[in-house]
């Protein structure tokens, strides 16, 4: 992966300094023992983050410095060609060894990256070709901005203030879809025929890959921030049953407050998006609302009463 991505070849690892010299030094920096997969990718685990994560401030502070702009792999660092690699630009140190921890970073932006480095097109232009197309989701778009007939039909975004809803002016950029594209695509995906991926790879999806006892695994049960809410994980649990696969998050017991079954693949969206699919059972779920913001505590109220109510009914 490393000639496609030369940027994450020579990072380090940055980790607390819990040493003697912690007061003096309160970071380490050191080279990683591990090579960055693209499996580590698509399981967040791969160590790499966004430069304003808390810690990568922290030790830029450290050292006398100023935060750096954030580096986006799909776009051009100094560079004359459309997504020439630029490492002497990226210096953001990974938080953990590739495959020691969870996090939900910059992995899928890097990806991104590898797809259009291996296929010379954008990341627009190939799902367009080998998603929306096949499965006929013709509202689905990167760029709504510029598709005046898909730009009339969304939903203007509203804000709760009290027992009101008010419009929110969002900006209307990056990935859209339609709650009937969503679920084409999730038809496909649980079908036995699906038109996308063949069925080892579609096993792949909802295949957890974080081994019992591992750091990865103990990381992702332990830092529910970016999903308890949506998924039904009550605050009250400390140590969250669920992995990773290659797609998003895997439920490994039933979760008390959606009643998501034992391997279920679930994941949220902006503003308040919560999907879920069962392969076994042959089903998927998706609740969409345009209310922010983001776990909105009415809107996520809503959401687990549909979900129980849904398994219990179909699952």
């Amino acid at each position: 992966m490393y000639p496609h991505l030369r940027e994450l070849e020579s990072v380090n690892v940055l980790s607390r300094n819990s040493g003697p010299d912690a007061v003096t030094q309160p970071f380490l920096l050191q080279p990683t023992s591990k090579k960055i997969t693209l499996r580590h990718l698509l399981s967040h685990s791969s160590g790499v983050d966004h430069e304003y994560n808390p810690t990568v401030t922290a030790w830029r502070k450290s050292k006398g410095e100023q935060p750096k702009p954030d580096f986006h792999p799909t776009r051009k660092q100094n560079s004359s060609g459309p997504d020439t690699p630029g490492a002497e630009v990226f210096s953001t140190p990974l938080l953990f060894e590739p495959g020691e921890g969870w996090l939900y970073g910059a992995s899928v932006e890097w990806t991104q990256c590898l797809i259009g480095r291996l296929t010379n097109q954008s990341l627009v232009t190939f799902v367009k070709k080998h998603i929306f197309d096949p499965t006929n989701m013709t509202s689905s778009t990167y760029t709504p901005q510029d598709d005046a007939e898909i730009a009339s039909r969304v939903l203007k975004m509203v804000q709760r203030k009290g027992d009101h809803l008010l419009p929110v002016n969002y900006p209307l950029k990056e990935l859209l879809s339609s709650v009937p594209d969503l679920s084409a695509l999730f038809v496909d995906l649980i079908s036995s025929s699906s038109k996308l991926l063949k069925q080892e790879h579609i096993e792949l999806l909802f295949k957890p890959q974080f081994a019992p006892g591992s750091a990865a695994r103990t990381s992702i049960h332990q830092d529910t921030e970016n999903y308890a809410a949506p998924a039904g994980i009550p605050a009250t649990m400390k140590d969250a049953p669920v992995n990773h696969s290659l797609a998003a998050l895997v439920v490994e017991e039933e979760l008390p407050l959606s009643g998501m079954p034992r391997g279920t693949l679930t994941w949220n969206g902006m503003p308040n998006l919560i999907w879920a699919a069962h392969k076994e059972k042959g089903l998927a779920m998706i609740f969409a609302t345009q209310v922010l913001p983001v776990d909105d505590e009415k809107t996520i109220e809503l959401a687990m009463a549909f979900f129980k109510e849904a398994w219990q009914t179909f699952g």
